[in-house]
């Protein structure tokens, strides 16, 4: 059975790592072994100068942002494994800035050309960094691109400053257009090359959905306005519209009906991302409209996430198909702003490089979260990664597998006899990995699979149920066998 690599994160500086560990949930595809929650904080450093900041990290454990060089000038860099690299500049002497990252590791952004006359979207890849050029105007910005290599962003047009989103493939950018007013901005697009922001219309601004060379208006909550922020990988749409009562509401957009989220009881909620699980995250009101807290939303339901025990605010800015939120909070006591990890009903403060605070921004599919930290003194901001998950120790599997088993003796899919066969097999290959003796744990783990096998053969278990204890047992046996 084939084992799920995990990155081996070697930072600047690793500053901590909790001692509480919990289960987290299964990995997505096979095995299904567990992940563990295990925070470790890793200083990113910068290229010289006095800050760096990082804005997005792929599924290969890449990290863009962007840092303060020696000189004082801002550079986009890309960090991997230990070590931050300059993506240098488009030629001019003003700040270059990185937006976004792909798996492909291809970074978009902005950078001032020669003469700094104007700024131009820019592409970095394999070392070499493009300048997109502009649609008819002097200026461009690359917001985001997908896994297809395809850029979106906006750009100036022909004798105005007015900007058009625009979608650059292949060494062209594409003008998208407008609702019918002077200007449209793009703010995402997914891997069907599915395009969202918002445009002027003669009157208002819409939020809208560009696909196959037409712009959709996708409409509103009944007020004015509207304002597209992210689509999934399904096309499901996220954002913000004014309802007809004047508040503005977070909506999810799908099939041509836009949803209203509704809020946490205050007047106003803010989407920010989803995953492709139609789950939404972002930040509402609540009662009375004096604070404002991060909100998951799924299902029809909003629900509070809470704080890090502020009385005041948080919000959510990113979510991953684990169901990991993160964003930043208030603690207790001050007005401080630390960055937070949200999983199975629990908000976690991800900890700090030596400072007193934090944000984080983004999050992939392993549970890396990337942000800032003031580093100690509170003199420097650095870019930050936190890894939140690790793979189960097979002691720690052993531990998840018994829950499971109940789980499956509570839910009635296995009765009390069934599940205590399979039990007791767990607690003697706990006594055994507590006792040093691995050679009798791997015998007895084989055992324990056989017995799943053969409850699958007799129609106790389901073909998924059985893989899913399988597939864990065999990843301790794995790691024991190492």
């Amino acid at each position: 059975m084939t084992r799920l690599s995990f990155l081996l994160v070697v930072g600047a500086l690793v500053v901590a790592c909790r001692d509480s560990v919990e289960p987290a949930q299964r990995a997505p595809g096979a095995p299904q072994f567990s992940f563990v929650t295990d925070v470790t904080v890793t200083d990113l450093g910068t290229l010289g100068g006095g800050y760096s900041y990082a804005v997005a990290v792929n599924n290969s454990g890449q990290v863009a942002g962007n840092s303060a060089t020696a000189s004082g000038d801002q550079h986009p860099f890309v960090w991997q494994k230990g070590t931050m690299t300059d993506l240098g500049t488009l030629g001019g002497s003003f700040g270059q800035v990185a937006n976004a990252i792909n798996d492909l590791g291809q970074v978009v952004g902005y950078g001032w050309t020669i003469g700094d006359a104007s700024y131009h979207a820019l592409l970095w890849q394999n070392g070499t960094m493009t300048d997109l050029g502009a649609l008819t105007g002097c200026c461009s910005n690359a917001v985001a691109v997908n896994g297809l290599g395809q850029v979106v962003g906006n750009g100036s047009t022909t004798g105005s400053l007015d900007p058009h989103a625009f979608l650059w493939q292949s060494g062209t950018m594409t003008d998208l257009g407008t609702l019918g007013g002077c200007c449209s901005y793009a703010y995402a697009l997914n891997d069907l090359g599915q395009v969202v922001g918002y445009s002027f219309t003669a009157g208002a601004w819409h939020a809208f959905l560009w696909q196959n060379g037409s712009m959709i208006d996708l409409g509103t909550l009944g007020g004015c306005c509207s304002q597209a922020v992210a689509v999934n990988g399904i096309g499901q749409v996220v954002g913000r519209s004014f309802t007809a009562a004047g508040g503005s509401h977070a909506f999810l957009w799908q099939n041509g009906t836009m949803t209203d989220l509704g809020t946490l009881g205050g007047c106003c909620s803010y989407a920010y991302a989803l995953n492709d699980l139609g789950q939404v995250v972002g930040y509402s009101y609540t009662t009375g409209d004096v604070s404002y807290h991060a909100f998951l939303w799924q299902n029809g339901t909003m629900t509070d996430l809470g704080t890090l025990g502020g009385d005041y605010n948080s919000d959510a800015l990113a979510v991953n198909d684990l169901g990991q939120v993160v964003g930043s909070s208030t603690t207790v006591g001050d007005d401080i702003r630390r960055a937070f990890l949200w999983q199975n009903g629990t908000m976690t403060e991800l900890g700090s490089v030596g400072g007193t605070s934090n944000e984080a921004v983004a999050v992939n599919a392993l549970g890396q979260v990337v942000g800032s930290s003031l580093t100690t003194g509170n003199v420097e901001q650095h870019a930050t990664l936190w890894d939140t998950l690790r793979p189960a120790t097979p002691a720690e599997e052993v531990s998840i597998l018994t829950n499971d088993v109940n789980n499956l003796n509570t839910s009635g899919v296995l009765n009390q006899g069934q599940a205590q066969a399979l039990l007791a097999r767990l607690e003697v290959i706990s006594r055994q990995l507590n006792s040093g003796n691995n050679t009798a744990a791997i015998t007895l783990l084989q055992s324990f699979i056989n017995q799943v096998r053969a409850y699958v053969n007799a129609g106790l278990l389901s073909a998924a149920d059985g893989q899913t204890l399988i597939d864990a047992a065999q990843h301790a046996i794995e790691q024991l066998s190492a």
